[in-house]
């Protein structure tokens, strides 16, 4: 089954998003911000779905070299995981970012620490987690395979998209075993999601990567219709 992320539905109210989404899966990622903050538990019981829970990219910098940021951050996350917890969701986390290249050092210090803090967390409620590879921007965190070992123990979900524009992905799908992907398409020069077959992603490799690790796609396209047309190109390389 190809999971759908509420990300082709931003700008509808999350309970008319997951009723809509129904019509294509009964996996759905919750983007956790905007329109689609998650008000209450009762809301996602309602629908027979199986789900993931996405954290705001910006909102939350677990590699903030301010420590208060840094804790608070910790503080929203485990926040979240207690309410993953009640829905039997996994939860995606963004590793954060860094403002200045002089601060790196401190700002991978500052995931280590976090990490810590989060696996306790998630122990504690007895969730999983992982953390997403990031996009292009300067100071962005974890962006090649190379930063993997900033995570330790912590599994990676794969955004293609991101590896792609970072020139990096087919070194992420022979080096990374991923159990999660970020199914949308893209060109090399910019992070814009696309509908699949409408850029420059080669899926066939992308799909004989996730079949040798058994790993879940969530489809991360930027409208319905687009999301609906993913799902079924998808289903020529064998993904679904």
């Amino acid at each position: 089954m190809l999971w759908i992320s509420t990300t082709c539905m931003r700008e509808t109210p999350l309970d008319i998003a997951l009723e809509s989404l129904g019509s294509l899966t009964r996996g759905v990622e919750i983007v956790d911000e905007g329109l689609h903050r998650i008000p209450a538990v009762s809301l996602l019981e309602s629908f027979p779905y199986k789900y993931m829970i996405r954290l705001p990219q910006r909102e939350i910098n677990p590699a903030s070299i301010l420590e208060p940021v840094r804790q608070a951050s910790v503080a929203v996350i485990t926040e979240r995981f207690e309410l993953a917890s009640e829905i039997g969701a996994e939860v995606v986390v963004d590793p954060g970012f860094v403002s200045s290249k002089s601060d790196l050092s401190h700002a991978k210090r500052q995931l280590a620490r976090s990490c810590v803090d989060i696996i306790h967390a998630a122990d504690e409620f007895g969730i999983r987690f992982l953390f997403r590879n990031m996009g292009k921007k300067e100071g962005n965190m974890v962006r090649y395979p190379e930063d993997i070992n900033l995570i330790t123990q912590i599994p990676l979900a794969l955004d293609i998209g991101h590896a792609h524009v970072n020139g990096c992905l087919p070194k992420f799908l022979h080096e990374a075993a991923s159990r999660c992907y970020y199914l949308y398409d893209c060109r090399e020069f910019s992070e814009e999601h696309m509908e699949i077959g409408r850029g420059t992603i080669h899926f066939d490799q992308v799909a004989a990567s996730m079949f040798a690790n058994g790993a879940r796609g969530i489809i991360d396209a930027p409208t319905f219709r687009a999301a609906h047309n993913s799902l079924i190109a998808l289903r020529r390389f064998g993904i679904g």
